[in-house]
């Protein structure tokens, strides 16, 4: 057995192993901007709807890695059995936000919601109204480097959810949106960028 690659190996070649952390990301929602209250109490001047995106962005604690499942197509043949790729599924994901009471971040999280389902109306509303374009991106440590990015397409809320009010808890107010998109396309990193 050689040890010759070990943690040694690692500290003598710190360009090739900085750990990636799980700290330094951006979620940014594009089109946000477009964001019309619908029975939210949001003002809807120009600097407030255009403050939209930095708000989510700043306010983000958590978001999940998008992932997909590929699915299987069984084909038998006599006494043996083959697999082909099927269609992939792409997974919903999770996103946890600080619930600021300025900012207004629950309630951007809910103007974007009602686009798809207005719950005073009780109209659902067509796609093109609540389906938005988003990127997630992770950066080095010092936040001068891309590591990797995703483009979602199509992603909306199908579910907010938040914890219950308690008199002996101190904790923060985080809201939980699920966000459904369709799907998750790597962006390649460029050596610039990298």
């Amino acid at each position: 057995m050689s040890y010759d690659i070990g943690t040694y190996h690692l500290a003598d070649n710190p360009q090739l192993f900085e750990p990636a952390r799980s700290n330094n990301f951006e979620f940014i929602i594009s089109d946000i901007d477009s964001l019309l209250p619908a029975g939210v109490d949001l003002p809807t001047d120009a600097d407030t709807l255009k403050n939209c995106q930095d708000v989510i962005r700043l306010s983000v604690v958590k978001s999940s890695v998008p992932h997909f499942t590929l699915g299987e197509i069984e084909v038998k043949r006599g006494n043996n059995t083959m697999y082909f790729a099927g269609t992939p599924t792409f997974d919903a994901g999770t996103l946890t936000v600080n619930d600021y009471i300025g900012a207004k971040t629950k309630d951007i999280l809910l103007a974007w919601q009602a686009l798809a389902y207005d719950v005073i109306t009780e109209k659902v509303h067509l796609a093109t109204n609540y389906k938005k374009n988003c990127t997630l991106v992770e950066y080095s440590p010092d936040y001068d480097q891309v590591i990797r990015q995703w483009e979602l397409k199509g992603c909306w809320i199908t579910k907010l959810s938040e914890g219950d009010f308690d008199y002996e808890s101190n904790d923060k107010r985080t809201v939980d949106a699920t966000i459904r998109y369709d799907k998750a396309i790597p962006i390649p990193v460029s050596e610039e960028e990298a």
